[in-house]
């Protein structure tokens, strides 16, 4: 089999694929990117006003404070090989059609794996990756966002702020709080799932997805028709079974309806391959927070569409090795990779949230 070399449209189609094959592909902007580094910069004016009466106004107001944020895209190489045997290729195997081929048959898996990384990766040893884990070569979106609260963070945006982290392992002081740690800074009357009915009277019905969309800074309410929310499918499930114990029509709907689920117009997508299986951050367990294996919570995300940011660098390399013993092809590929959020203030995070399964 001869080297494959793609030609900057193949490169692109071969990154097509791969985006193809991720749920985040309608909610993340792609940036192919031409060399190794890439800069994302925004400015703004810092604090104080714009306008002043125009009797009062005077060169003490001139506006002379200015804020800058740069977001750097740091492309990593990531490399691999996968074996295709000759009994699995048929006769249809040469020229474009045996790069096509080759492309659909790697990009399946290599969107699962970028996926769960593009998430919970991280450079720290947070989660101890080892040397062999792609997890290990950048900070995936939920280090972003959960290491942007303060400026003195890594992911602290000098412009707009931090994002914006709730906890569903608090709850409000009460009787309600029968379950989590009560704090007077809770957002939720309940902790626990998605939707939890209060067992005290009234026995209201509580969705913290509304929590999360009144956390949402007001400035980006012209926004909310392109807002998603981002979780596992189980949470997804617990929201409409939660409808389903209602006599409503509402809760009608949420059985008989396989579409989209919406929450105030707001689509909740589900994301196969965000954990499960996370560490909680409760007094008891200061060190399990976030950690794969550390507990049964999960997250959820809201923010706005392309706000999320994969960056990819064109320049792919295929190349392939036929063994006649092995009577197969194998088939070596490698490119380079990056992650970022551009604005984390429009991004509201749930953590700590439980889930039913």
């Amino acid at each position: 089999m001869p080297q494959i070399s793609l030609v900057p449209e193949e490169a692109d189609l071969f990154i097509d694929y791969i985006i193809d094959q991720s749920v985040m592909k309608n909610f993340a902007r792609t940036v192919k990117m031409e060399k190794p580094t890439k800069y994302i910069r925004a400015m703004g004016f810092g604090e104080g006003k714009m306008l002043y009466p125009g009797h009062s106004f005077d060169e003490s107001k001139y506006k002379k404070q200015w804020k800058q944020n740069s977001i750097t895209l740091q492309a990593q190489k990531v490399r691999g090989c996968v074996v295709i045997y000759d009994d699995d290729l048929e006769e249809n195997i040469e020229g474009s059609a045996f790069k096509d081929h080759i492309m659909r048959v790697v990009t399946a898996k290599i969107a699962n794996e970028l996926e769960y990384a593009n998430y919970m990766a991280d450079t720290h040893g947070y989660n101890s990756w080892c040397g062999d884990d792609i997890e290990s070569l950048w900070d995936g979106w939920r280090y972003i966002i959960t290491h942007s609260y303060d400026s003195n963070q890594p992911y602290w945006n000098k412009v707009t702020g931090s994002a914006h982290i709730k906890s569903a392992c608090i709850c409000e002081s009460g009787a309600a709080c029968e379950s989590g740690d009560e704090s007077t800074e809770a957002d939720f009357e309940l902790a626990g799932r998605i939707a939890e009915l209060s067992t005290v009277e009234p026995y209201a019905l509580e969705i913290k997805y509304g929590m999360m969309l009144k956390n949402m800074p007001p400035k980006y309410s012209k926004h909310k028709k392109d807002f998603v929310f981002l979780n596992a499918p189980v949470v997804t499930d617990d929201y409409l079974m939660a409808l389903e114990k209602r006599g409503t029509a509402l809760g009608d709907k949420a059985i008989t309806d396989g579409d989209i689920t919406f929450y105030h117009r707001v689509p909740i997508i589900d994301v196969p391959l965000m954990p499960i299986d996370l560490g909680s951050d409760t007094p008891d367990t200061p060190d399990h927070y976030g950690k794969v294996g550390g507990g049964d919570y999960t997250d959820v995300i809201l923010t706005v569409k392309n706000n999320l940011i994969i960056g990819m660098q064109r320049d792919i390399k295929i190349e392939s090795q036929r063994e006649a013993a092995d009577e197969a092809t194998y088939v070596y590929y490698n490119m380079k990779f990056a992650l970022a959020i551009e604005n984390v203030d429009e991004v509201v995070f749930l953590k700590c949230l439980e889930h039913k399964c």
